[in-house]
């Protein structure tokens, strides 16, 4: 998961949230395909949770979208408490399909696994994101345990079933392999901070699970740690 930064809405939606009565549930298929295209644009084409690549292009169930709008904070929370969140263009995300369709609730990830649960860790905001870390096998986790209980229970993030840390774990070791590569011998925090910049200034289209690389690639980047670790 890495840090999300909000553009400026599309003029549609801005248009239509000053209409009378205007709400999330009433609004046309047209306008919601125009605020997922910007929400893509602003991902860099990763779902803002697991960080695989929407539109995901693998076969899907009948009825289930490889990409739809997210809101991070749940249009019908608990207490009902309606504060406009469903209008509201900073509180939406794209997310993949969450594994819709699967049969088995316990292998759905995303916003498909979480529902209505509201969380804490918040790819829009920083301060959620500091103590998220990984391992070399590509799990997410996290030092806080509020946020890792987003991360593995409400967000499913390590789902074994759609092999979201295997893929990581593939990420990672490609990456591994190219330092390798470039540099066989000698320090590799100037490299590192290259790859680094590189990722992080990427906007459309961004690498898929590139959380993992930035991980590594920082922590290679502020100390001396060995290339393996």
């Amino acid at each position: 998961m890495i840090k999300i930064t909000k553009k400026r809405e599309p003029r549609k939606l801005l248009e239509y949230r000053r209409l009378p009565g205007a709400s999330y549930e009433n609004m046309d298929g047209h306008l919601k395909q125009i605020i997922l295209e910007h929400l893509l644009e602003e991902q860099g084409h990763l779902c803002a949770y697991c960080m695989r690549r929407i539109p995901e292009t693998r076969k899907l169930p009948a009825g289930v979208s490889g990409a739809t709008i997210e809101h991070w904070f749940p249009r019908n929370p608990e207490s009902k408490e309606d504060h406009g969140q469903g209008l509201d263009y900073k509180n939406m995300l794209a997310v993949c399909s969450g594994n819709r369709g699967c049969g088995d609730k316990r292998n759905l990830t995303c916003d498909a696994k979480r529902g209505n649960q509201q969380l804490t860790v918040n790819p829009c905001n920083t301060e959620t994101l500091r103590s998220i870390t990984y391992t070399s096998n590509g799990y997410i986790k996290s030092s806080n345990p509020i946020i890792d209980r987003d991360l593995n229970t409400y967000l499913n993030l390590n789902c074994e079933a759609i092999s979201l840390p295997e893929t990581r774990k593939q990420v990672l070791n490609a990456l591994i392999q190219d330092i390798r590569k470039h540099h066989p011998t000698g320090d590799i925090k100037q490299y590192c901070q290259r790859k680094l910049n590189q990722i992080n200034n990427m906007d459309d289209i961004k690498i898929p699970f590139s959380g993992i690389l930035i991980w590594w690639l920082e922590k290679h980047v502020k100390g001396a740690v060995a290339l393996n670790n």
